[in-house]
């Protein structure tokens, strides 16, 4: 998020509009609010800046500046500025020497350099560092320092994860929702706090409780790794409710994610705004997700740090992280609540692994064995029931896929990844509500999964619907080269739903140059991305038809069209 922020405030200073940026246009543009949140309430955009700040200073007290100027941003400023460290961080240029001892290369020590001249060496840099301390507020500055990273370190070596011990999932706590004084709110935020309860924990990313509601062994057991979810309900309007909603990293009390979300006052209408919030919160790609692969993934051992590489494997392949997958994947997993997921997550890293495009039936059939196991440790957990479905429509054991997809919804029926992963293979067995899964996925859907866009491009395509591509959201380019093959794929099937023939051939260009293959074939170029022949093969006929590709798989559009946008 942060690199993302800073990136957006460099386009801005070149561009000349770094000076007219206020907080809400931030929250908007860089941190992807809806233009009708309450910026006045929502502080997401100031707390970012500060980070973002804190950041730079961080990296320039471990760095050095390249070509001697350093990135700065001046307190109530969104201007990004270069300077000295004497000017950008001047607290951290008092730090430094003033006159550092000269360093000695190897080349003017000689190879027979003798120990006097070693010796001389030593002594400039004790003098050095005898001349820096003098200064009494520099030693002070110094020791404090020493004892606050002493306590730093102490702390996360206590809290790390290792091989030999549990990493468990997190627990988000629930707090009680604040209501004030608004009129009818006691049956609402009552409705919402258990509707909040419920769903979250259809999740498997955050164990999920409500305050108040646990003994102090399980507080304690959860200290390291506790979120906490707080809510305020407002009155907007006659007619609508206001709910703000923000968690909090207990680890340090920290912000790290909020929404504003207006509600109906009939609260069968407001679920369906508070869908996609669970998906944000608590789904695979949610706020938790990425605040806890961030701390994890250092750690290869099995259970849930396994299950965070396993959705970021998912979301982007990578090769270092597929065999870290392969590998955490067989140890064992510690924590119970996890082994009917941890298991369903194996039965389909077969099919999602690289080599399963030799034969995918039979890495199908593999997977199967661990999706059944799954289903008899825990017949209702909601991975272990998609991984059924998923493997049965890839074999076209339609019987077992259509029951399980049944079972999936009923599991999660907030799961985005589900929905929209079911709504592309539903129509391959006939299933009855295929249009469903499909409207489903659309209502929790994210615009920052580029991999969940693309599976409702390719829904409305397998169900011939491609009216529904037009209710997707925009989304601008992930920072991953796999992210941004995906991205530009999805946006040339976008374009050709609407008869944009070189906005379409455009972003094809941009996704063949954006992928590892250097096949010129469609289907070559689209295997890394989708697995199954047949939708390769729909892909490819769709493009046709629209005019983008010709019968060879090549771009069908003038070279001009690709200069449309100077690229």
């Amino acid at each position: 998020m942060l690199s993302g922020l800073l990136r957006y405030l460099i386009d801005e200073t070149i561009a000349g509009r770094a000076a007219t940026l206020k907080s809400f246009i931030i929250a908007v543009d860089a941190l992807g609010r809806k233009e009708n949140f309450d910026s006045a309430s929502d502080s997401s955009a100031r707390v970012q800046m500060g980070r973002l700040r804190k950041a730079l200073e961080s990296y320039y007290r471990h760095n050095e500046a390249v070509d001697g100027e350093c990135l700065y941003l001046q307190p109530g400023s969104y201007i990004v500025r270069r300077a000295p460290l004497s000017v950008a961080y001047p607290d951290l240029h008092r730090l430094m020497p003033d006159n550092p001892a000269p360093a000695i290369s190897d080349r003017e020590a000689g190879n027979d350099a003798s120990p006097l001249r070693k010796s001389t060496r030593a002594q400039q840099a004790f003098q050095t560092l005898a001349r820096f301390i003098r200064h009494p507020y520099i030693l002070g500055t110094i020791v404090l320092g020493s004892m606050l990273f002493g306590v730093a370190l102490i702390e996360t070596w206590q809290n790390r994860p290792s091989n030999d011990s549990t990493y468990y999932s997190p627990v988000l706590e629930i707090i009680p929702i604040e209501s004030g004084d608004a009129a009818n709110a006691k049956r609402t935020t009552r409705l919402i706090t258990s509707l909040l309860a419920d769903d979250l924990s259809r999740f498997s990313t955050a164990r999920v409780r409500l305050s108040g509601n646990t003994s102090s062994a399980e507080k304690e057991a959860s200290a390291g790794n506790l979120y906490r979810l707080y809510s305020r309900l407002g009155t907007a309007s006659d007619d609508t409710f206001t709910l703000y909603l923000n968690i909090d990293d207990a680890r340090n009390n920290v912000l790290i994610w909020s929404r504003i979300v207006v509600l109906p006052r009939k609260l069968e209408d407001a679920k369906a705004l508070l869908v996609p919030v669970m998906g944000e919160i608590n789904g695979p790609q949610g706020i938790i997700a990425s605040q806890e692969f961030v701390l994890a993934r250092a750690s290869n051992a099995g259970g849930y740090p396994c299950l965070l590489n396993y959705f970021e494997f998912a979301r982007s392949p990578q090769k270092n992280l597929e065999d870290r997958v392969a590998d955490c994947l067989k140890k064992p997993v510690k924590e119970q609540t996890l082994v009917a997921t941890l298991l369903g997550v194996r039965g389909m890293f077969e099919i999602d692994r690289s080599s399963a495009a030799n034969d995918m039936d039979a890495a199908a059939k593999n997977g199967l064995v661990f999706a059944r196991s799954a289903i008899a440790a825990r017949p209702d957990d909601g991975w272990a029931n998609f991984a059924m479905a998923r493997l049965s429509y890839v074999i076209r054991d339609c019987d077992t896929a259509r029951f399980y997809t049944q079972r999936t919804m009923k599991a999660n029926p907030n799961s985005p990844i589900f929905s929209s992963m079911l709504s592309v293979l539903a129509p391959n067995c006939d299933y009855p509500y295929a249009e469903a899964l499909l409207d489903q996925a659309i209502q929790t859907q994210s615009p920052f999964n580029a991999k969940g866009r693309l599976l409702l491009v390719l829904g409305a395509l397998s169900q011939n619907r491609p009216e529904k591509i037009g209710e997707i959201y925009n989304a601008e380019p992930p920072l991953s080269r796999n992210g941004r093959s995906i991205h530009y794929l999805t946006e040339a099937l976008i374009s050709a739903s609407t008869d944009d023939r070189a906005e379409s051939a455009r972003n094809w260009a941009l996704f063949a140059a954006s992928t590892s293959t250097r096949h010129v074939k469609a289907d070559q170029k689209l295997r890394n991305i989708i697995a199954s022949p047949e939708l390769r093969a729909q892909v490819i006929t769709y493009l046709t038809q629209k005019g983008v590709l010709n019968t060879r798989g090549d771009i069908a559009a003038t070279p001009a069209a690709l200069d449309t946008k100077g690229n």
